[in-house]
């Protein structure tokens, strides 16, 4: 059996978590990007609110330079001590050598850029967000049959759906916080990094001349954008100009008029606010908000988004139901039922062996050698 059923009723996530209890399962949270971390921390809440387990957290890589949101093991003899029942990665590798179930939970929502559908064959588990996701990976699951695929929505999203966060006293925050004008709109702009995909230095020009007292401004760089990009933005700096260095980019979006992006995944996390979005060159559902291609379009677009901030409503609603169709703050919670119910039938059992990967797994041993130095 390959593919799980994504209907679960409340009842039944009660259920699993009844039955798994006594498991009290060892969770390791493997982390290789720093944004990861507001992934990861809602499950861990779950974890803490429902007493089914431990958790410990794991860094490498650029995520290795931040402080984990709870108990970090350090070592790989650490790891290997703690000996986890599961794994849990929004990023694309993991370990092959830890024990325990290699549950894959993604690092965005969008299908955008090339190669998202790529198997890595590292991960028992694929738990997707929403109905396209599921049906691309239970596709592929059931060619290679060496993965599982389950719909739980994402984790990163519940803390959207369970805080009753007020646009208004959101925006206030970050007047307050940032020292911004209270009477002005607040534009969020949060471009992807890589350079083939990258809008800020494009719009550069035109957000320079954009700052003109008749916005406020918040930048929000990807950890990994390039260093000279972030600083040309930081030169522009003014009272109604902020470039910020938050991990979590929810509590920002939660207080923004509108977001401007490109192809960034971070354009379908701010569909949940059901607010404004301009995105610079998509390459996937352009009709979520307004697509630019020139950046003289920018400023118009700006103004009819603030004038009609309703215009794409409808269609920002069909795209979330595509992407993540759960409101209910519950993603981790049935990730974590998804998890207990395959450990308790050793589903996990009957699937292929995985692809052999030497030179992968020669570079994640790498990997994680270089994290203890």
């Amino acid at each position: 059996m390959l593919y799980i059923s994504p209907k679960y009723s409340f009842l039944s996530i009660l259920h699993y978590f009844e039955v798994g209890k006594s498991m009290r399962l060892k969770y390791l949270f493997f982390v290789t990007k720093p944004y990861s971390f507001s992934i990861l921390k809602p499950i861990q809440d779950s974890i803490t609110e429902l007493n089914s387990g431990t958790v410990k957290w794991f860094s490498a890589s650029s995520a290795s330079n931040f402080s984990c949101p709870g108990d970090q093991l350090k070592s790989n003899v650490e790891v290997q001590g703690y000996n986890p029942d599961v794994v849990l990665v929004p990023g694309n590798v993991v370990p092959h050598f830890w024990s325990g179930l290699k549950v894959q939970i993604f690092h965005g929502l969008d299908e955008e850029v090339k190669g998202f559908y790529n198997i890595t064959g590292f991960f028992d588990l694929y738990c997707t967000s929403g109905p396209t996701m599921t049906e691309k990976f239970s596709e592929i699951a059931k060619r290679k049959k060496h993965f599982l695929v389950k719909e739980t929505g994402w984790s990163k999203l519940d803390p959207v759906y369970n805080n009753t966060w007020s646009f208004k006293d959101q925006k206030n925050q970050l007047i307050h916080q940032h020292g911004l004008n209270p009477k002005l709109p607040i534009l969020l702009y949060a471009p992807t990094f890589p350079t083939k995909y990258t809008s800020a230095p494009d719009l550069y020009d035109t957000i320079k001349n954009l700052n003109n007292n008749k916005y406020n401004w918040i930048i929000k760089f990807h950890p990994l954008m390039d260093k000279i990009v972030q600083e040309k933005y930081k030169q522009l700096e003014n009272e109604n100009f902020r470039v910020v260095n938050e991990l979590n980019i929810l509590p920002i979006m939660a207080g923004s008029d509108l977001m401007i992006t490109d192809t960034s995944s971070v354009a379908y996390e701010f569909l949940t606010f059901d607010r404004p979005l301009i995105t610079y060159q998509a390459l996937a559902r352009k009709d979520k908000g307004i697509n630019i291609k020139n950046t003289a379009d920018l400023q118009p677009a700006i103004e009819r988004s603030l004038n009609n901030p309703d215009e794409f409503s409808s269609y920002r609603d069909k795209c979330l139901k595509d992407l993540h169709p759960y409101s209910d703050g519950n993603s981790s919670k049935r990730l974590l039922s998804t998890i207990a119910e395959i450990l308790i039938g050793g589903i996990q059992n009957y699937l292929n062996q995985k692809p052999l990967n030497f030179i992968r797994k020669y570079q994640i041993r790498k990997l994680i050698e270089r994290s203890q130095a």
